[in-house]
């Protein structure tokens, strides 16, 4: 199912990355990548001077996505595996972190950490179920509405920027993290 040829019909990933507005040269986490249906794509855009990485708490998963990128010459995509609790990266590692049709299943520490793993001035992008009947998809009990995945991500400090439909059963939230500010009276060293 994850890599059903219908899902590319109903949430493009090539097509998010454009809306995104993904270069050449960023850095992506795709926390819940699964099978890598967003990271493959994400790959290829951020080219050789950008970097992938494939966040999952499966080893099946990430094996398989391993075992892909290493067949298709995806040098770039690396794969991490990570718990409900712990993403292990860098604080501030990526321009864009996704979460893709996880939102609503995943603990407030995953969402925690991938919001730490994004630098200053990212972006973290959700991608999320309309909260209606589909063919596929979690149960409508579960899903979120915008505003709910809006409040949701809000407590974690990032600032909504965008949003769009991605098909006919998926919307997109774009939130941008924050820089930190000045403490009012310190002045900024130009050195």
């Amino acid at each position: 199912m994850l890599d059903a040829r219908e899902r590319y019909a109903t949430q493009d990933p090539g097509h998010l990355w454009d809306l995104v507005g993904l270069h050449e040269g960023d850095v992506v986490v795709d926390v819940g990548a699964g099978t890598g249906f967003f990271a493959f794509p994400a790959s290829s855009r951020v080219g050789e001077q950008g970097s992938v990485y494939a966040v999952d708490v499966s080893e099946d998963l990430l094996d398989l996505i391993g075992e892909r990128a290493e067949a298709g010459h995806f040098r770039n995509l690396h794969t991490v595996l990570s718990t409900p609790t712990r993403i292990p990266l860098e604080d501030g590692t990526a321009d864009v972190v996704l979460l893709a049709n996880v939102l609503h299943g995943v603990p407030p520490s995953t969402v925690a950490e991938a919001v730490r793993v994004l630098r200053p001035g990212g972006r973290l992008v959700n991608v999320d179920w309309k909260k209606r009947e589909t063919p596929q998809g979690p149960p409508v009990r579960h899903r979120l509405s915008p505003a709910e995945a809006s409040a949701a991500l809000r407590a974690y400090g990032v600032k909504r920027q965008s949003s769009f439909d991605l098909g006919p059963y998926h919307y997109v939230l774009v939130f941008l993290r924050p820089a930190p500010g000045r403490r009012p009276g310190h002045l900024v060293s130009a050195e």
